[in-house]
């Protein structure tokens, strides 16, 4: 195992914002047992990498169709949801606002905060309360937590409305909420386009080529390129922690394929080994400082970091599609 970090977590937090802020929204739902380590492998984001491939820049993280995709992580696990607008790079009409509000106001009274974007920082957080006197939300991100006026909802720093709430749910099967999370998994890392098309982001295994290519060419956003090396290193720990529960669970059933354990166990060992490559990645450009990514030396080291993390996740995939093709040979 390499040297990690210190920001080696215990699972109980991830840096990941929309990994966490769903996790606190289901908290005030019939799904409050999930820990953090289900949230992250069932909704899939513990196997997310977009990279931009001209300059690794830091509005990678949240390069996809936010809709579509929570509106597919939460279907996972069984809810139904509703929201209001989207990464559009344009301020809210005050028609948009007002629809959101109301959509914000229906959620809250029924005791379950909103997932929301760019509310003190452009990073996904909550908002859980209001108040119509002073025409506030009460809000959270990983900035802070105070109030924001009704007006700022969608004119924060990068302009740009959206907020998600949960509606109807209905209990999902652990064994189908895993062929799930795979189904997305595999996606991502196989589908190139899949969160975002004709742009300069990949995904997936293609996003670790366009960040070693970036890195080639020396011209790497340093503070973009320390954030991505702590998100993905993030969500790998979390990968490989979920395969692991996942192998364990399976063990304790009555009558469980053993060829789904041996995959989930085998994708385990790839994620770690993915984990640990960027564990030395993020020693290498720490988060915020970031290095010197665009100098020779410390560019070749790192594209020998992200060559071995990707050469792992490449098998790691691979267990992932034999793990779903049990799975889907099960639930026929």
């Amino acid at each position: 195992m390499s040297n990690r970090p210190d920001y080696t977590n215990s699972f109980t937090h991830t840096n990941l914002t929309d990994t966490g802020s769903i996790y606190s929204i289901l908290q005030y739902t019939a799904c409050n047992n999930f820990s953090l380590v289900e949230v992250a492998g069932y909704t899939a984001n513990a196997f997310r990498i977009i990279i931009d491939r001209e300059r690794v820049n830091v509005a990678g993280y949240s390069a996809f169709e936010w809709p579509l995709h929570h509106q597919e992580q939460f279907a996972n696990l069984g809810f139904q949801t509703r929201f209001a607008g989207g990464p559009t790079e344009i301020p809210p009409t005050p028609e948009e606002l007002e629809h959101a509000l109301e959509l914000v106001h229906w959620s809250l009274d029924r005791g379950i905060p909103v997932l929301s974007w760019d509310l003190f920082v452009p990073e996904f957080g909550l908002i859980y309360g209001y108040d119509d006197d002073t025409r506030k939300l009460r809000c959270r991100d990983i900035t802070q937590d105070g109030e924001l006026p009704y007006e700022k909802l969608g004119r924060g720093q990068v302009h740009e409305l959206y907020v998600m709430a949960v509606t109807d749910y209905k209990p999902a099967d652990k064994r189908e909420m895993l062929r799930g999370a795979l189904q997305l998994a595999v996606r991502h890392a196989r589908t190139p386009g899949y969160k975002r098309e004709h742009s300069q982001y990949r995904n997936g295994l293609e996003g670790y080529d366009a960040w070693i290519e970036a890195l080639g060419r020396g011209e790497v956003d340093v503070y973009g390129n320390a954030l991505h090396g702590l998100y993905v290193y993030d969500q790998r720990l979390f990968a490989a922690q979920f395969l692991k529960q996942v192998a364990e669970e399976q063990q304790l059933l009555q009558g469980a394929d053993e060829r789904l354990i041996a995959a989930a166990k085998e994708a385990a060992i790839h994620y770690d080994k993915v984990a640990d490559a960027l564990a030395e990645y993020s020693l290498l450009f720490p988060f915020p400082k970031g290095g010197d990514p665009n100098s020779p030396d410390q560019a070749e080291k790192g594209i020998q970091y992200l060559s071995e993390a990707r050469a792992a996740e490449a098998k790691g995939v691979a267990c992932l599609e034999a793990m779903l093709s049990v799975l889907e040979e099960q639930l026929v």
